[in-house]
C-alpha cells in the first residue's frame, strides 16, 4: 500500500487540477497570495506559515503569557497548539504541512512529479529515474532493477517500458470557464438592467421582463470601446492610493495607542506607589495609635492588679495571724492585729468602690472599616480610564459605474416579515425599527406596548413588555437602543445574546402637557421630536438645545459622520417642510411637501443619503443630504401603503406600515 500511494497521490492531484478548482484553494486568506509553507488547522484551513505566525503573535498581544489557544483567520474556531508552553512565534511550526497544497501548486507550475525506482530507494540510493512499471505491484524499477529482482520473482509479468512515457509534457493552460452558481451553465449572457452575467435558464426563470439582455460577447466589445475600463483602472489606483494612505494612517494610529497605553500604565503604576505610600502612613498612623491605647490601658490594669494583689497579701497574713496560738495570749497584740485587719478591710473596700467607679464593660480592641471602601463597584482613588475619541480625516474613496451608489440603484422586495405574536393581545402597530449590525431586527410595537428582536429571517428571538406605549427606536451603540414613551420617557435596553434587558428609564425635562414622539441619538446626547420642538437632552434627561417647529416631529436620523441630524416633520400643508437638518446648532430645510406628505419613517445611509417615509402618499423618497437630487424611490405599486418607520443598513431597507392590512408585517427589501 505504501508503494501505490505516490501513483495515486499524483492521479488525485492531476484530477483535481483537470477540474479546474477555484484559484483561490491556493491562496492564503491572510496575505491573498499563493501558500507558501502551507499550515494546516485543525479546522483544515490553511495558511502561509509565515502569515499564520504573525497573525498568532498579533492576535496574543493583549492576551499576554496566558493565553493557550487562538481563533482560526477564517472561522473563528477555537485552535490549540501541540505545545502551548513554546514561545508563540514557534506555535505555527506545530502544525503539519499541507502536502496536498504543496503537490497541486507544483503541479499548478508545470513541475513534473519524477517517477523512481523503488528497490533502489530502499538500498539509499534517492533519485535513480525508473524505467519500467510493474503494473499488479503498481512499483517503479530501473532498469538493473528490473534484471536482478522484478523478472526473478514476477517472471510471468510484462512490465511496461516508460522510456517513451515518462518524458515532461506541459499542459496548455485551460481558459477559466465561470459556471451559474445557480443553474451550473456556462455564462454567456448579460442584463444590463440588473448589471450581471447570467445563463440562458437565467433569462427564463428571472430576467424574461429585462429590457436590455445581450450576449456576453456585445457586453465585451461595448465594455472595451467605452472608457469604462480605464475609468475603472483609474479608480482601482485611486483606490489603492487610498489603502495606503489608511494603512499609514491606521499605523500611525496604533503607535500612538501604544504610546498612550505605555504613558497610562506607567501613570497607573505611578499612582499605585504614591497610593502605597499614602496608605503605608495610614497604617503607620493608626498603628502608633492602637499600640498607645494598648498600651496606657495595659498600664491601668496592671496598677489595679497590684494593688489588690498587695491588700490580698496584707489581709492573708492577718488572718495568719489570728490562728496563731500565741496571739490568744497576747492582748496588745491581739488588739493591733484587730485594728489592722479593720483598716484592710476598709483599704478593701475603697480599693472595690475605686473599681467600681470604673467602666464595667470588658474592654475590646478592634480595627473597623467601611466595608464599601473596597467594594469592586467603588472607584477607589483610582481614577479613570479616559477614551477621547476624536475624527480622523480619512480618504475618499472613488466611486465608479462599477460600484453603482444606492441613488442610482433600485430596490426589490426581498420578504415579508409577520411580527405578531401569539401572546400579542392586539394587531401590531410598529412606530420604530432599527436594523442592527449583526442582522437582527428590534421593532417598537405601540398597540402591545413592547419591543420585539427578530433575526433577519423572520425568527423571533426575544421580547420585553414596556410601561407605556413605544413611539420611535434608535441605536445608541451596537448593542443599545433607545425607545421613546411618550410623554417623556426613554427606556434604554441592552441587546446581550439575543436578549433584551431593560438598562434604565430617563425622564425627559419638558413643559407639560408636551408629549415627546422621535428619538435619535447623536454623539452622547439624545434628540428628541416633541409637537411643537426638536429638543437635544443629555443622558439624564436635562435640555440643552431647543428648535421650534410648527406640526409634530414623529421621527429623527443621525449622520454620524458629518454629525448631521435629520427631522421628519408631520404636516399636510403644501408649504410647510417636510425634512429639515440641524448641525452645529443651525437648521437647514432640506425638503418641502409637494413628492410626499405627512413625513413619518427617516434615515440615513452610509453615502449620506437620506430617506422619508410619506403617510399620506404612500410613497418613500430618496434625497441627498443638502435636498438638491430627490427621486421617489418605492410607491403605492409596490406595495406600500402608509408607510411608518424606515431603517436603512447597507443595502437592506425595512419599512412598517400603519395600514390596517400590513401593520402585522415588516417589508424587508434591498437594493439591486
Amino acid at each position: 500500500m505504501a508503494e501505490a500511494e505516490p501513483c495515486h497521490l499524483q492521479s488525485l492531484i492531476e484530477g483535481i487540477c483537470d477540474s479546474s478548482p477555484d484559484p483561490h484553494l491556493l491562496e492564503c486568506p491572510i496575505c491573498l497570495e499563493q501558500l507558501q509553507q502551507p499550515k494546516s488547522l485543525p479546522c483544515l484551513h490553511s495558511f502561509c506559515q509565515e502569515c499564520l505566525g504573525s497573525y498568532i503573535i498579533k492576535e496574543l498581544s493583549d492576551k499576554g503569557s496566558s493565553a493557550t489557544s487562538f481563533s482560526c483567520p477564517v472561522c473563528r474556531r477555537i485552535i490549540e497548539p501541540v505545545n502551548p508552553s513554546e514561545a508563540k512565534g514557534k506555535w505555527a511550526e506545530q502544525f503539519p504541512i499541507n502536502n496536498l497544497v504543496v503537490e497541486m501548486i507544483k503541479l499548478s507550475q508545470r513541475t513534473v512529479i519524477s517517477k523512481t525506482c523503488r528497490p533502489c530507494e530502499k538500498r539509499g540510493k534517492v533519485g535513480v529515474l525508473a524505467k519500467f512499471w510493474c503494473k499488479p505491484n503498481n512499483t517503479f524499477f530501473c532498469a538493473d532493477c528490473k534484471v536482478n529482482y522484478h523478472d526473478v520473482i514476477h517472471e510471468e509479468c510484462n512490465p511496461e517500458d516508460l522510456t517513451n512515457v515518462n518524458v515532461p509534457v506541459v499542459k496548455s493552460p485551460k481558459a477559466i470557464v465561470y459556471g451559474c452558481a445557480k443553474h451550473n451553465e456556462k455564462m454567456e449572457y448579460y442584463c444590463e438592467d440588473h448589471q450581471h452575467l447570467i445563463c440562458r435558464k437565467c433569462i427564463d426563470n428571472d430576467h424574461r421582463k429585462c429590457e436590455v439582455v445581450t450576449s456576453a460577447e456585445e457586453s465585451y466589445d461595448k465594455l472595451r470601446k467605452s472608457s469604462k475600463v480605464d475609468d475603472l483602472i483609474e479608480s482601482l489606483h485611486k483606490c489603492t492610493e487610498a489603502m495606503e494612505t489608511l494603512i499609514k494612517d491606521i499605523g500611525e494610529q496604533f503607535k500612538t495607542m501604544a504610546h498612550d497605553q505605555e504613558t497610562a500604565l506607567r501613570s497607573l503604576a505611578d499612582l499605585r506607589r504614591k497610593i502605597d505610600t499614602r496608605f503605608d502612613t495610614l497604617q503607620k498612623e493608626m498603628t502608633d495609635k492602637l499600640v498607645s491605647y494598648f498600651k496606657e490601658e495595659k498600664e491601668n490594669l496592671n496598677i489595679s492588679i497590684q494593688k489588690c494583689e498587695r491588700l490580698k497579701f496584707t489581709m492573708q497574713k492577718t488572718l495568719a495571724s489570728y490562728g496563731n496560738e500565741t496571739l490568744k495570749e497576747d492582748v496588745v497584740g491581739t488588739i493591733c492585729q484587730f485594728q489592722k485587719g479593720k483598716a484592710q478591710v476598709k483599704s478593701c473596700e475603697g480599693l472595690m468602690q475605686e473599681l467600681e467607679n470604673l467602666p464595667k464593660n470588658t474592654i475590646r480592641i478592634s480595627h473597623k472599616y467601611d466595608s464599601h471602601v473596597i467594594d469592586i463597584n467603588t472607584k477607589l482613588l483610582m481614577g479613570e480610564i479616559v477614551v477621547d475619541k476624536q475624527s480622523r480625516n480619512l480618504p475618499s474613496f472613488p466611486m465608479s459605474d462599477v460600484s453603482m451608489t444606492l441613488f442610482k440603484r433600485q430596490l426589490r422586495l426581498k420578504r415579508k416579515l409577520n411580527i405578531q405574536l401569539p401572546s400579542d393581545n392586539n394587531t401590531c402597530s410598529v412606530c420604530g425599527i432599527v436594523s442592527l449590525p449583526d442582522s437582527g431586527i428590534v421593532v417598537a410595537d405601540k398597540a402591545n406596548k413592547n419591543v420585539k428582536l427578530f433575526q433577519e429571517n423572520g425568527h423571533f428571538l426575544c421580547g420585553i413588555s414596556l410601561t407605556g406605549k413605544p413611539r420611535d427606536v434608535c441605536l445608541v451603540d451596537d448593542h443599545t437602543v433607545a425607545v421613546m414613551l411618550p410623554p417623556n420617557t426613554i427606556s434604554v435596553i441592552n441587546i446581550v445574546d439575543f436578549k433584551l434587558k431593560l438598562l434604565s428609564e430617563i425622564k425627559v425635562s419638558v413643559a407639560p402637557g408636551t408629549n415627546c414622539y422621535g428619538i435619535t441619538y447623536c454623539h452622547d446626547a439624545f434628540v428628541i421630536g416633541t409637537s411643537k420642538s426638536i429638543i437635544f437632552v443629555t443622558e439624564n434627561g436635562c435640555k440643552t438645545k431647543q428648535h421650534s417647529i410648527n406640526f409634530a416631529c414623529l421621527h429623527l436620523a443621525t449622520d454620524h459622520k458629518k454629525r448631521h441630524v435629520f427631522a421628519s416633520i408631520h404636516s399636510y400643508n403644501q408649504k410647510e417642510v417636510a425634512v429639515t437638518r440641524l448641525s452645529d446648532g443651525n437648521r437647514t430645510d432640506v425638503l418641502m411637501n409637494g413628492n410626499l406628505y405627512q413625513a413619518t419613517g427617516i434615515d440615513v445611509d452610509r453615502e449620506n443619503n437620506v430617506y422619508v417615509c410619506g403617510q399620506a402618499t404612500d410613497n418613500v423618497i430618496q434625497i441627498s443630504e443638502d435636498g438638491t437630487h430627490v427621486r421617489q424611490l418605492l410607491t403605492s405599486s409596490d406595495g406600500i401603503k402608509r408607510p411608518r418607520a424606515i431603517s436603512v443598513c447597507l443595502d437592506r431597507v425595512l419599512i412598517s406600515s400603519q395600514s390596517p392590512d400590513q401593520q402585522n408585517t415588516v417589508h424587508v427589501f434591498q437594493f439591486v
